[in-house]
């Protein structure tokens, strides 16, 4: 079998760090959109991690008919009645509020007043991890170093699944180099710059075939920002049935 890849524009439907409050019964979280697939959902505690092995998911019983998985539950009740919750989670398309069910993603992105939106801390680092490995390299005029050279594989058959994910994660790693290298470059020219948009470390790269459709390839990538927070990135990849 041969793979063509076709990268550009695909919207990954990721909800990252949404606030969710905890119900009374201390043990289930409701998000504000329908959870697409548990299997990548993160959640956060008073900023720190909740281990995976302490909560599953269940219905949400104030959906009428609705067969999807949409909460969070701990398997036992939350003892700190003070923590506040964050849960990362990749939603269905049609209820996506990025694309709004369109698939492909605008860099310009404004707010409810109509109003130019500026991300800061670790939202502007995910927007760059997503920038760099998306971009294809040399079609920024004034930056041609940027991005990858993904996009060049539309058209190449690939036959090693192998192959496919070394080079994918090749392409994510030096991309990545090169964003850390940029960021250093600006803070010694004075520029300013909080240590949660800062690059400190690649802790991972998972390139792997999609379960629910075999048609999709996920490269799941996971940094370190200087600030000490993880900021996690998935990236679909479609392949032609």
């Amino acid at each position: 079998m041969s793979y063509d890849l076709s990268i550009q524009g695909i919207c990954d439907h990721r909800m990252f760090r949404e606030r969710a409050e905890l119900a009374s019964d201390r043990r289930s979280l409701r998000v504000s959109k329908l959870i697409a697939t548990t299997a990548n959902v993160v959640v956060y505690a008073a900023d720190n991690l909740v281990p995976k092995s302490m909560y599953g998911f269940i219905y949400d019983p104030l959906m009428v008919a609705q067969a999807q998985e949409r909460m969070v539950f701990f398997h036992k009740k939350w003892k700190s009645t003070e923590d506040y919750f964050e849960v990362c989670y990749n939603t269905m398309v049609n209820t996506c509020p990025k694309c709004v069910g369109l698939k492909t993603l605008d860099d310009i992105h404004f707010d409810a007043r109509g109003e130019l939106a500026t991300l800061r801390n670790e939202e502007l680092l995910l927007q760059n991890l997503e920038k760099f490995t998306v971009t294809a390299k040399g079609s920024n005029p004034f930056h041609r170093w940027l991005g990858t050279t993904l996009i060049q594989l539309l058209g190449t058959k690939l036959t090693d699944m192998d192959f496919m994910t070394t080079r994918v994660t090749q392409e994510i790693n030096a991309t990545l180099s090169a964003l850390q290298d940029l960021q250093q470059q600006y803070i010694q020219a004075g520029r300013s710059m909080t240590t949660g948009e800062q690059l400190d470390k690649i802790v991972e790269i998972k390139v792997k075939r999609g379960t629910e459709d075999p048609t999709i390839v996920r490269a799941d990538i996971a940094v370190r920002a200087k600030s000490g927070k993880t900021v996690t990135y998935s990236q679909y990849m479609r392949m032609p049935s």
